[in-house]
C-alpha cells in the first residue's frame, strides 16, 4: 500500500480515484481505511453476472465511510449511432442495465463514452448523431429521475464540435460533459484550450492522466507533457469546479499523481488563489 504525506492526502480529498469492479475487492480495504472518494468503472459483463446483493453489500460500506461515488458505464463495442439497429438496441440494453446498477450506488454522475470514431463513422457524421441521440435520450430522462449527472466522456473524437451538438441537441441540465486530458492529448488534434472554452458550459468532471502525446498511457500527473497548470488555470478564469478523476493504471501511480497535482496547485497559487482553495 502507498504511503500518504500530509500534502497528498490533502489532495486526495479533492479527488476521486477510478477502480474499474473487478479490482475493486483488492482495494476495498485501503478505499475505506482512507475514505477514498471513488469512481467505480464497470465492464458489460458484470452487469450480467454480480448479484444485487453484492452491488448493494459494497455501495452500503462506501457510503457508511463517507466515500464519494461516481460510475463509469461499460463502453467496449457500444455504438449508440450504429447504422445497424440491432446494435443500437445492444448498446441501449447494456446502458440501460448500467443505470439500474446506478440507482443502487448512488452516484454524484455517471459517466458515459459517445461511441463516436471519426476513423470509421466520419462518413455518417449526421445520421449517427441523430440516431445516438435517440439512445441518449431516454437515458438522461433517468438520470433526471435519478437527480444523477450523465456526462459524455471525449476519447476519439478530434475536436469538441460532435460533444457540443449532442450536448445541445438535448439540452438537459442533468446532461454534461466530461473532459478526458489524457484523450484530449494522445487522440485529438485539438488544443486543450479549445476544447475547455467549446465546452466550459458542460464541463462537470475533469479524469486526470498523463502521456506525452503519442499513446494514451495514463502516466501519473506530471510524467508526460500534458499543461496541467494551463488547464487549471483555464478552469479557474471560468469559475469551472468539476470533479477531478485520477484515473491510475497501477496502485504506485497514485501517490505521485497526487504529488504531482499538488505541485500544479502550489504553481497555480503563485498567481492567484489555488484550486484548493477555490473548490
Amino acid at each position: 500500500m502507498f504511503a500518504l504525506t500530509k500534502d497528498t492526502l490533502t489532495i486526495m480529498r479533492l479527488v476521486h480515484i477510478n477502480v474499474p469492479w473487478k479490482f475493486l475487492p483488492d482495494y476495498i480495504e485501503m478505499v475505506l481505511q482512507y475514505q477514498m472518494n471513488i469512481e467505480i468503472g464497470f465492464a458489460a459483463e458484470e452487469l450480467d453476472r454480480v448479484s444485487r446483493s453484492e452491488f448493494k453489500a459494497t455501495a452500503a460500506l462506501l457510503h457508511q465511510r463517507g466515500c464519494a461515488i461516481s460510475l463509469h458505464a461499460p463502453f467496449w463495442d457500444l455504438c449508440p449511432g450504429s447504422l445497424d439497429p440491432l446494435l443500437r438496441q445492444v448498446t441501449s440494453l447494456r446502458l440501460q442495465q448500467f443505470f439500474d446498477i446506478a440507482s443502487i450506488f448512488e452516484p454524484i454522475h455517471v459517466v458515459c463514452h459517445t461511441g463516436y470514431d471519426p476513423a470509421h463513422h466520419r462518413g455518417q457524421r449526421q445520421s449517427w448523431l441523430e440516431k445516438s441521440i435517440a439512445v441518449w435520450e431516454p437515458l438522461v430522462e433517468r438520470a433526471e429521475r435519478s437527480k444523477v449527472h450523465l456526462l459524455l466522456e471525449n476519447v476519439w473524437e478530434q475536436d469538441p464540435t460532435f460533444h457540443l451538438e449532442l450536448l445541445q441537441a438535448i439540452a438537459s441540465p442533468w446532461l454534461g460533459f466530461c473532459l478526458d486530458v489524457g484523450h484530449q492529448n494522445s487522440f485529438s488534434a485539438t488544443d486543450l484550450t479549445t476544447w475547455v472554452e467549446s465546452l466550459a458550459d458542460f464541463l462537470m468532471e475533469v479524469h486526470l492522466h498523463d502521456n506525452d502525446g503519442t499513446a494514451d498511457a495514463h502516466l501519473p500527473v506530471g510524467r508526460g507533457n500534458i499543461d496541467f497548470l494551463c488547464l487549471f488555470d483555464l478552469l479557474r478564469s471560468r469559475s469551472i469546479k468539476p470533479t477531478l478523476t485520477l484515473e491510475p493504471h497501477k496502485e504506485e501511480h497514485i501517490h505521485e499523481s497526487l504529488a504531482g497535482l499538488h505541485s500544479v496547485f502550489l504553481q497555480l497559487a503563485a498567481t492567484g488563489p489555488c484550486f484548493m482553495s477555490w473548490i
